[in-house]
């Protein structure tokens, strides 16, 4: 009777259910919900900038860099970076926090790497390039890069900006964007009274939109031709190849050091052409002369939609590269409205900064999953908006179906680790590691399974996840074994890209698009179409 009192004294109980739910109904539906959510809004504060006391005891200055693709905006910030006596680079991919690692050491500053996937810790580093997830705020800097911060809108990843914004602690904090960034930025900054100066940049190499279709024959030194999924980037480099065109390609699957050896080969000019998903749009700094776009419509992890203007101009900007081509150039392998007008296109400014939840959640005297989704019910003020936590769902009502009873802290750091849960292998590996670290024996290597290229793929992906765990969970790491794994799977991964072992596809004979692997015809279906209309 005394634990019903203050059960019953609720505010907002909903007395009128007393008559059609039994106590116990109306306690797990309504008021866990509500005494959660009482506890939430005790816990955290209303305004997201004052979960950051660290930086909100700092002056910190803002210097926003606006600007298309190729202005040369993170260039300044990072010679500014590369001056400072303390720095961190918040990278959107690991490739690019490598590459600044790499200029950051050319240029005599002693810099580490850290993904969520490998680190490059050196003994005495000022400064450090990292992905933007990677961010410790409790670490002071002289100067801080965040680049890509347009990035900051994205529902999987935007709330990394919002909190490198928010907490990050350095004196100085260069933002790069696109200009349709800036705005919600500087109410970030605003909401935190700072002060902020902004910097236009301008391309040094002209673009120009060639709004006329060319086909795969067309092919030049320099061309770069966007596909939007592996199968896709395979089959359009294999007919390039059959057409004497060697082609280096780039997609997210391919393990980042593949990814490197593919970019050195077109920058040596061993191979002519590049093949590649949007992945390229994001920072990669290539010598390219053509944009050729070969759909204008991608999959987006949840709908099949037409390309967005800012997307348009984000890839279609990569073309040319000042010093190597004075102009660059934007076209298509078919007629397209959504590209023509899209490049031209006014883009729309970002109105809203993801938000994510901070460890504050573990507070809440109640099961982890229940504090989630009602913390995900709570509105958040203007202008944040709460991220899509369904990952988070998943991995934890999938750890609780398999009886893995982590405490909630480690339950949530299980839920944070860097992997594709929609892998079944991957998903596999990752409740083995969980049993083995809850049984205390030592987290078990990774095998490989196919020698095909998307066997080695997932091993690579597999490797990524046993470091990602063990490095969650403090277990000992065999770094000589894990650096030797995947130098070895990145080699030969590339030497099956090189010996055309991919999966082959193959060409209408009338449009020469790319058909479907399986598929028993000669000429795709548009095609056919149009044939029976005009035999």
């Amino acid at each position: 009777q005394k634990d019903l009192i203050p059960f019953l004294s609720l505010p907002d109980f909903p007395s009128d259910k007393l008559l059609t739910s039994s106590l116990y109904q109306i306690y797990l539906v309504d008021c866990i919900p509500m005494m959660i959510r009482m506890q939430l809004s005790d816990l955290i504060t209303v305004d997201p900038k004052d979960e950051y006391p660290m930086a909100r005891m700092m002056e910190r200055r803002f210097v926003i860099h606006v600007g298309d693709t190729n202005t040369g905006k993170t260039y300044q910030s990072l010679n500014r970076l590369a001056q400072a006596q303390s720095g961190v680079y918040l990278a959107p991919l690991r490739l690019l926090a490598l590459e600044v690692q790499e200029s950051m050491l050319a240029r005599g500053v002693n810099c580490s790497m850290l993904t969520g996937e490998e680190e490059d810790i050196r003994p005495g580093a000022t400064h450090i390039a990292s992905t933007v997830e990677k961010l410790d705020p409790h670490r002071r800097y002289e100067v801080a890069v965040v680049d890509e911060c347009q990035m900051i809108s994205d529902s999987a990843r935007g709330f990394a900006w919002t909190r490198a914004i928010l907490g990050c602690c350095a004196l100085e904090i260069h933002l790069c964007t696109a200009p349709e960034g800036v705005e919600i930025l500087i109410q970030l900054i605003e909401s935190c009274g700072e002060s902020y100066e902004v910097i236009s940049h301008t391309r040094m190499a002209d673009l120009t939109l060639l709004n006329k279709p060319i086909t795969l024959s067309d092919a030049r030194e320099g061309d770069a031709f966007i596909a939007f999924s592996k199968r896709r980037v395979l089959q359009f480099a294999e007919q390039l190849r059959q057409m004497g065109v060697q082609p280096s390609v780039i997609y997210g699957a391919l393990p980042y050091a593949t990814r490197k050896m593919q970019m050195e080969r077109f920058l040596r000019g061993e191979s002519k052409v590049l093949v590649a998903t949007d992945a390229i749009g994001m920072g990669l700094n290539l010598p390219i002369r053509r944009i050729i776009f070969t759909r204008d419509r991608k999959f987006d992890g949840q709908h099949n939609r037409s390309l967005y203007p800012a997307e348009i101009r984000q890839i279609g900007g990569r073309a040319g590269r000042f010093g190597v081509y004075d102009e660059g150039f934007v076209t298509a392998l078919m007629d397209s409205e959504v590209l023509w007008d899209g490049f031209y296109a006014p883009t729309e400014p970002i109105r809203k900064a993801m938000l994510g939840f901070s460890d504050l959640v573990l507070r809440v005297d109640h099961d982890l999953l229940e504090v989630l989704q009602v913390w995900n019910s709570i509105p958040a003020i203007e202008p944040y908006q709460k991220m899509p936590i369904d990952r988070y769902i998943l991995i934890l009502k999938t750890l609780e179906e398999n009886a893995i009873m982590l405490s909630k802290e480690e339950t949530l750091r299980a839920a944070t680790i860097p992997f594709d849960e929609r892998d079944e292998e991957l998903m596999d590996y990752f409740l083995l590691y969980c049993e083995q670290y809850l049984l205390k024996k030592t987290i078990a290597l990774p095998h490989r399974t196919k020698p095909s290229l998307d066997g080695l793929e997932l091993y690579s992906q597999l490797l990524d996840l046993y470091y990602s765990f063990c490095r969650a969970f403090r277990q000992p790491v065999d770094l000589d074994w894990l650096h030797t794994e995947k130098e070895n799977t990145a080699l030969q991964i590339n030497e099956l890209l090189l010996r055309e072992l991919a999966q082959k596809g193959h060409s209408c004979k009338i449009c020469h698009a790319p058909m479907p692997l399986d598929s028993q015809f000669r000429i795709c279906y548009k095609c056919m179409t149009k044939k029976k209309q005009h035999p």
